[in-house]
């Protein structure tokens, strides 16, 4: 038993670092985790909005769209912004642009078809 003196103590602090390193290495992947989770969260409602606002402007067009308008939808989550960007023959080209309550941005360039009444083309824009 007299030889094994010395022994414990610097096992306890080697297992104890160990631990600790370990934990200290969980706690920053969960922040890590977090932070790309709320970017998502963010990035999601900014597309939701859009969405939303594309329902909102098409859903009462036919043949006939506005020769010029522009203008805001306000929701709940943000602000979207929506101008007529040209008309060529039976396509409409309409820009949206949605700010979040936390500033995250998305924009979208949809192609309207005026005879049948659809959005035919999506077009996301990189904002950055």
């Amino acid at each position: 038993m007299n030889n094994q003196k010395g022994v414990v103590f610097p096992m306890v602090l080697i297992i104890a670092s160990i631990f600790i390193m370990l934990l200290i290495l969980m706690i920053d992947q969960f922040v890590i985790d977090k932070r790309f989770y709320k970017e998502v969260e963010e990035s999601l409602v900014a597309d939701h909005l859009v969405h939303l606002a594309v329902k909102e402007v098409t859903a009462g067009w036919g043949e006939e769209t506005p020769e010029i308008f522009q203008g805001d939808i306000s929701y709940p989550n943000g602000v979207v912004r929506y101008s007529l960007m040209k008309q060529d023959g039976r396509y409409a080209f309409i820009e949206f642009s949605s700010t979040t309550d936390n500033d995250r941005v998305g924009r979208v360039i949809i192609q309207y078809d005026k005879e049948a009444g659809m959005v035919v083309e999506w077009i996301e824009k990189q904002v950055g």
